[in-house]
């Protein structure tokens, strides 16, 4: 009976732990991208679904902006933006119009 109780919390402690290494592997990153109706939503979700490392994918038509959840070990910010400027969209990184914008403030 303590060897199997032994056995079981070990292996809660295993999983638990490999839990959290996955999620510390993924980054979210949202990008500006020119999207105007579902077509454009498609292409893009058709073009990510083989990148390695993307997890999901998120859109805002109105926004016209694209969340990526990926894993960093496997991909980066600038393959995914790659991948859809391949499909004849212009992107950028929401991050950065930011920091365009604060540094247009601090002038």
């Amino acid at each position: 009976m303590i060897q199997r109780t032994l056995l079981l919390t070990s292996l809660v402690f295993v999983l638990a732990i490999t839990t959290s290494a996955q999620r510390s592997n993924q980054e979210s990153a949202t990008f500006s991208v020119n999207i105007n109706c579902q077509n454009c939503v498609d292409r893009i979700t058709n073009q990510l679904a083989f990148e390695r490392g993307v997890r999901d994918l998120s859109f805002d038509i109105e926004a016209q902006t694209v969340e990526v959840t990926y894993r960093n070990n496997r991909t980066d910010k600038e393959k995914l933006a790659e991948k859809i400027r391949e499909l004849g969209f212009e992107v950028k990184e929401k991050k950065e119009e930011r920091e365009k914008a604060k540094a247009g403030d601090s002038k």
